[in-house]
This record gives structure tokens, C-alpha cells and sequence, in this order.
């Protein structure tokens, strides 16, 4: 069996690598606009995720 660092066994079996980019997005809610904080986050092996989360309408201001 060939002996290998933990970087390496970590990159093959699995690690927990994950980078989380906060945004803010306006959306269209029952004819209302509304804020929301988007948390978006990827791991290691490029699967995408977000959250939502009810934001402050003021923190949208920069909203694209």
C-alpha cells in the first residue's frame, strides 16, 4: 500500500472544502418586492447551493 500525506487522502476521500459567497437579490413576492440574503455556497466537487433568508428591504439597495 503506497503511503500518502493527509492533503492527498483528503482530496481523494472526500474533506470538507466549502466556499460560501453572501449576496443580496430583490424578488417579486405576492406583487411585492422583498429582500433576500442569498447564501451561496460550493464544495469541493463544484455541486452549487443556496439559501434564502428574509432580508431588511434597506440591505437590497446594491441589489443587482
Amino acid at each position: 500500500m503506497k503511503k500518502m500525506t493527509m492533503t492527498e487522502a483528503r482530496s481523494i476521500v472526500g474533506g470538507t472544502f466549502q466556499t460560501c459567497v453572501d449576496t443580496y437579490s430583490l424578488a417579486l413576492v405576492n406583487s411585492q418586492t422583498a429582500c433576500f440574503a442569498v447564501k451561496t455556497c460550493t464544495d469541493k466537487n463544484g455541486v452549487e447551493s443556496k439559501t434564502y433568508t428574509p432580508a431588511v428591504l434597506a440591505d437590497c439597495g446594491n441589489a443587482n
